[in-house]
């Protein structure tokens, strides 16, 4: 059976502002664990159902400066960085959040306090897709980190 009347993509499920809800920060730290989850296995099909295409060819690009390309190994080579994972960085401490559109960003102390991890991700009418993570050294206060998650959430350009 074919349900016409289904929208082809659904709206953001996320409401517009700061994210303050434990059940946002949520549905994001599923999202990255979905991202962890393909690296682990290495599977490169996985990994892009769950990234977008600039975060993937970002990372590509980083790749290619040591000789190396986004693959298998390099997947699980990730995953067992426990800095590079991604729900493990969501457990922080949250210093600022916030949904603008298609586009969410959060901003979380590292665990080794030396600044904030910003992490980014798109709605794309049906998952949340990984968009960038990034260590920001000089966000060091939630006042700080509410200037570069304002800055991030309006940027395509991280």
């Amino acid at each position: 059976v074919v349900f016409a009347f289904l929208p082809g993509a659904w709206p953001n499920p996320l409401p517009q502002g700061p994210l303050e809800s434990e059940g946002s920060l949520l549905r994001l730290w599923a999202a990255a664990a979905e991202v962890d989850a393909a690296c682990h296995r290495g599977d490169v099909a996985a990994f892009d159902a769950v990234v977008t295409p600039a975060h993937r060819e970002r990372l590509q690009r980083q790749l290619a400066a040591v000789d190396r390309s986004l693959d298998a190994e390099a997947l699980r080579s990730f995953s067992l960085d426990r800095d590079r994972a991604y729900s493990e960085q969501l457990v922080q401490p949250l210093l600022a959040g916030e949904v603008r559109g298609q586009r969410a960003v959060v901003a979380v102390q590292r665990a080794k306090k030396d600044g904030a991890q910003l992490l980014a991700f798109v709605w794309d009418g049906h998952v949340w897709r990984l968009d960038g993570s990034y260590h920001e050294a000089a966000v060091r206060t939630p006042a700080n980190a509410r200037a570069a998650v304002a800055d991030a959430v309006g940027s395509r350009q991280r």
